[in-house]
């Protein structure tokens, strides 16, 4: 197996304003969107998380129709943590506080639902691994642990930082979990409140100060930033066809952009492979239900838009 692909997976619910819903049985989480920009390029993929019981009854065809490697996922309790989102005019989600949770500490459950850095070693002991990706806070023995796993089985880190941890007093704490990170993802406003900055200039500024060699620096509707301490790289945002929901798209990109950094492609192919990926996300509610599908459409979309890139450079 080439690729962990660690951390939440939720169901995910979401409305819009214009009234457009979704039927409350999507797949989500980090990891699963994470996993599915893994997915679209390699089969070589795990998915390493836990799960509530409802995951099989609601899941078991996608499960079935892309083989998805089941080794890594464990039932923890009897729900997956559900996600009900509400997006507003101006692109930004919030909570839906009208919405009905299977139990009251639903938020606790995320907590003791993460996986820990001893479920990922127990996927990449032995080595051969070449990617681990992981949507995390800045916990300081999470990262030590981690870190000394990494060591031991010497795979690429891809990490994608919290929201919650995204702020300029855990800065120090950012810094240490980057020891153990080898491309980093963040986005506008989470850059934002890490450096207590406003523009995207003075953002890819502090992003390429950071002690790490590569970072996917998310700037939503318009595309990323593929930033290494010496060169930046933008790529606009891909559209196959009409967007219906961009819950993921992030986690999306952040996944294929592992695949792209471990591979070895340069910052604008990693640029436009995480982009590739997201734009096959947002085309419909969820998870993307058919990676061979896509598969060869998607290689050929890298092929040709790097080209035309480098071809007027």
């Amino acid at each position: 197996m080439d690729y962990v692909i660690a951390g939440n997976v939720m169901i995910d619910s979401v409305r819009f304003q214009d009234g457009r819903t979704s039927d409350r049985k999507n797949m989500g989480g980090p990891s699963v969107f994470a996993y599915s920009g893994v997915r679209v390029w390699t089969d070589k993929a795990k998915l390493v998380c836990n799960v509530g019981e409802d995951f099989h009854p609601y899941f078991h065809e996608w499960v079935e129709k892309n083989a998805v490697d089941m080794s890594g996922i464990k039932v923890k309790c009897d729900h997956c943590n559900h996600s009900y989102l509400v997006y507003h005019e101006d692109g930004t989600y919030s909570q839906d506080d009208n919405a009905t949770y299977f139990r009251s500490d639903w938020e606790q459950d995320l907590g003791y639902m993460k996986t820990s850095p001893e479920e990922i070693g127990e996927h990449t002991r032995g080595g051969g691994v070449k990617g681990v990706y992981l949507a995390q806070n800045v916990d300081h023995v999470f990262w030590t642990k981690l870190g000394a796993i990494k060591k031991r089985d010497s795979f690429k880190m891809m990490w994608e930082i919290e929201a919650p941890s995204a702020y300029k007093m855990y800065m120090d704490a950012v810094l240490y979990a980057l020891l153990s990170v080898d491309i980093f993802s963040i986005n506008y406003q989470e850059a934002q409140n890490l450096f207590e900055v406003a523009s995207e200039e003075e953002c890819i500024q502090a992003i390429q100060a950071l002690p790490v060699a590569c970072t996917l620096f998310r700037v939503g509707k318009k595309g990323v930033f593929v930033i290494t301490p010496s060169e930046r790289v933008f790529v606009p945002s891909i559209t196959f066809d009409a967007e219906t929901d961009p819950t993921g798209c992030g986690n999306t990109s952040t996944g294929a952009a592992l695949y792209a950094f471990c591979e070895g492609y340069d910052a604008l192919a990693i640029g436009v492979t995480a982009n590739v990926a997201s734009a096959l996300n947002v085309r419909q509610f969820g998870v993307i239900p058919d990676f061979a599908a896509v598969r060869s459409m998607a290689f050929e979309k890298v092929r040709k838009t790097c080209e035309i890139r480098r071809r007027y450079q």
